[in-house]
């Protein structure tokens, strides 16, 4: 079996020097953390440690000496044998085991005696080093007892495993629905099919009954039954019998009505909102005597079947169905109910809304800091609107920082005083009784440059080339400004060319002369600020 240790032995003869080896399937097996190999007194051991599926296949055993080759067969072995089995009646069902040993390998299958050929229900297979039988549709004739033999050459074995065929538990006989009169005692009888031993238990509803002064349950051979003493209006309703077994579990329902005047079991909702062009089910459930008629009025208009409404009375429930709500079918709707014995009725109101969706969504804010920036959004649907607003999953509220304003369907975020922490997403929730829409808009802030590599001092021989350069970050658009000693503004000329790409600042300067020396200062402005970088120039040698 898989998990147990294996051990092949062989003990050998010849003059030495004697060398041997192990191969599974024509490779050489080396020892490992799996397996030992051991050759001690002339006798050659394979051991396996814990077996695993893969270790199935085809042993052979080799010894050598300068005066011949000898290979040894080994007999077959099972790694995994037959076992016990519990199967259910009717399921597909393989029997198999893992064998090794030195092929070729005849494998006979037997049950309770009689071999098993290839012309009978059965399906027999073998791959690789797993041989199995198949059963389709599993009838109780299957059960028994099954024999593998394995044979070869150097040997046999087998093993034998027991199939139990299990028939789940099915009702011959289901138990009949009753009408009593309250006080009345009740048996509800059924008879079984199935492998025992059954456990059976009984439910009212979603509610398991116990054995007690109430009621009673019992099991004798293959019939059941649930007596009820005393019935009272509460115990009506639907009764749920399980019969159980190791095979399966079946259930069937009877219904008891102890006669009684309507009774809502479960009312209308006093209230009840729907979104628009969606179905709304009406319902509620009631308990009574026999027959029971039911009616629907709308604003006290009794509602006829067809047109935008279906109405159906099944198992207690009464429902009315508007498949596709429109603004119109918003009233108060009332279910009346009447038998023999009396009538009620109960009510709801219904509205029917648009649930809200955005017309337009706040565009992506880019604020400068200090000053305020709004986020507008318009709204569709049916009010009143609940709006919430967050950032960062946190909600927000009215104060000196935000200021909401809602006008209509229009939803309005003002953000003061603009600093840091206030740039990131917002979404904007809005609900009604019948959903909830959320849209997001953005908030940056616009980012004054900064010089992340700021001018150098330069010194340079008159008549060679000088270059400045240094390089930013900020928000766009930024211009770039130079200016040599405070008034002297340099443009792009003969012996000047000022670059800016990707960031980088540039200043060269293609013949230094006496006038070339001095302070220049670049100067990057954008909407959010501006800053400004000195260097000093000094040409040698005029």
């Amino acid at each position: 079996t898989a998990g147990d240790p294996v051990s092949l032995d062989c003990k050998v003869s010849g003059t030495p020097e004697l060398k041997v080896k192990w191969l599974k399937d024509n490779k050489e097996i080396t020892s490992s953390r799996y397996q030992k190999l051991s050759f001690v007194n002339n006798v050659s051991c394979l051991k396996i440690q814990s077996a695993r599926i893969e270790d199935g296949g085809d042993y052979t055993f080799e010894v050598t000496n300068d005066f011949g080759v000898s290979k040894q067969l080994i007999a077959p072995s099972f790694l995994k044998p037959l076992r016990e089995m519990q199967e259910v009646l009717g399921s597909y069902v393989k029997i198999l085991c893992r064998f090794s040993g030195s092929l070729p390998i005849s494998v006979e299958w037997q049950k309770n005696g009689i071999i098993i050929t290839g012309k009978t229900r059965y399906k027999l297979a073998q791959e690789e080093n797993t041989v199995y039988l198949e059963i389709d549709q599993l009838e109780k004739a299957d059960g028994g007892e099954y024999i593998c033999k394995l044979t070869n050459k150097a040997g046999f074995c087998e093993c034998q495993g027991l199939l139990m065929v299990k028939e789940p538990p099915s009702f011959m006989l289901k138990p009949e629905s009753q009408a009593v009169l309250p006080n009345s005692s009740v048996r509800f009888k059924s008879t079984l099919k199935g492998t025992p031993p059954f456990i059976v238990k009984w439910f009212k509803e979603e509610t398991e009954l116990i054995t007690g002064p109430s009621c009673f349950i019992g099991l004798e051979g293959l019939s059941c039954f649930l007596d009820l003493y005393a019935v009272q209006v509460s115990q009506s309703g639907i009764y749920v019998c399980q019969v159980s077994n190791d095979a399966g579990t079946e259930r069937c329902t009877v219904e008891l009505t102890v006669k009684e005047p309507p009774k809502f079991v479960l009312k209308l909702p006093p209230t009840k909102f729907v979104k628009q062009d969606e179905p709304v089910l009406l319902e509620c459930k009631v308990t009574g005597s026999p027959l029971l008629r039911i009616f629907w009025y709308k604003n006290e208009n009794m509602v006829a079947a067809g047109g935008n409404c279906n109405m159906s009375f099944v198992d207690s429930l009464a429902v009315l169905e508007i498949p596709t709500t429109k603004l119109e079918d918003s009233g108060v709707y009332t279910c009346e109910v009447q038998n023999d014995a009396g009538s009620i009725s109960c009510s709801t109101a219904l509205t029917v809304k648009e649930p809200p969706s955005f017309l337009k969504e706040p565009q992506p804010v880019d604020g400068v800091k200090g000053r305020n920036v709004s986020l507008e959004c318009e709204l569709l649907g049916t009010a009143p609107f609940e709006i919430t607003w967050y950032k960062d999953k946190k909600t927000l509220k009215d104060s000196r920082k935000y200021k909401f304003v809602n006008e209509g369907c229009s939803v309005t975020l003002h953000i003061l005083n603009l600093e840091a922490f206030d740039v990131g997403e917002y979404q904007c929730k809005a609900s009604n009784n019948v959903g909830s829409a959320t849209c997001t808009g953005t908030v940056k802030l616009r980012e004054p440059p900064a010089f992340v590599k700021k001018l150098s001092n330069l010194s340079v021989i008159c008549g060679e080339e000088a270059m400045f350069a240094a390089s930013v970050k900020g928000f766009q658009p930024m211009t770039i400004s130079w200016v040599q000693d405070k008034d002297n503004v340099l443009r792009d000329g003969e012996n000047h060319k000022i670059s800016f790409e990707d960031n980088q600042i540039t200043l060269r300067i293609f013949k230094t002369d006496v006038l070339s020396s001095g302070k220049y200062i670049c100067q990057v402005k954008n909407d959010a600020g501006s800053v400004e970088s000195i260097a000093k120039l000094t040409v040698l040698g005029w």
